[in-house]
């Protein structure tokens, strides 16, 4: 098993570019191990005070990611992680021993940026499809991203759709990612189906994103989300 000090950055994390940034952290569980490692998480985050954001485990589900979970930290420039003196050194090296003893194998890992965030709360929607992409235009791409989001609002009602930069990472020729949240993988089918009577508005997308390839896609499942709400 390789076993990797992971999230020592959470206390640091930094970014000048965006008020939002976000940090992640693939890896294999063991066979059997998600309930432990659901519970181990919830023992060291239940309680936790955040800076500002929070923490999520997430199991990878359908698509093209090799790995079967990842752990992601987001929150504000300058104030993401647990606030000062919440953990002491000696508990976070004993829940880091335990972790990685849940872990066959850590991953590749990202850090980057929220550009745009519309709808309500991931953990009211915590199924979650990924779309990675390369852009040609960032900046048209966000533009016309932006429009659809509003212009299909009326029927995907608070359901959370993101988009942002892997800065550091995210894999061979990915610079952006979509994320688009549903309440299971029922909801995420529906919403395609409806998405396709909107013929007007995905051409105009089409035509103003700049560019866009879509390099990989894949669907995940929030198991356990920590935050200060």
């Amino acid at each position: 098993m390789k076993k990797v000090v992971f999230l020592v950055a959470i206390f640091s994390v930094t970014s000048l570019f965006s008020q939002n940034t976000f940090q992640l952290w693939n890896f294999n569980a063991k066979d059997g191990m998600e309930g432990a490692i659901a519970k181990l998480a919830d023992e060291q985050w239940g309680d936790a005070k955040f800076k500002s954001g929070g923490i999520q485990i997430e199991r990878i589900g359908h698509g093209d990611n090799p790995w079967s979970h990842r752990v992601i930290l987001f929150g504000e420039v300058g104030k993401i992680g647990r606030v000062d003196g919440d953990v002491t050194d000696t508990e976070w090296a004993l829940f880091q021993e335990k972790f990685n003893n849940l872990v066959e194998e850590w991953g590749t890992s990202y850090a980057g940026r929220f550009m745009s965030i519309e709808g309500g709360s991931w953990v009211d929607y915590p199924y979650v499809q990924i779309y990675d992409l390369n852009l040609n235009d960032p900046l048209a791409f966000k533009n016309a991203h932006d429009k659809l989001v509003k212009q299909t609002s009326k029927t995907r009602g608070e359901r959370p759709v993101a988009f942002g930069a892997y800065d550091i990472g995210g894999g061979k020729n990915v610079t952006h990612w979509v994320a688009i949240g549903s309440k299971d993988f029922n909801d995420l089918m529906a919403q395609k189906a409806i998405e396709e009577t909107y013929v007007k508005e995905w051409a105009e997308w089409s035509k103003n994103n700049g560019g866009a390839t879509i390099i990989a896609n894949y669907s995940l499942n929030v198991l356990a989300a920590f935050t200060n709400n």
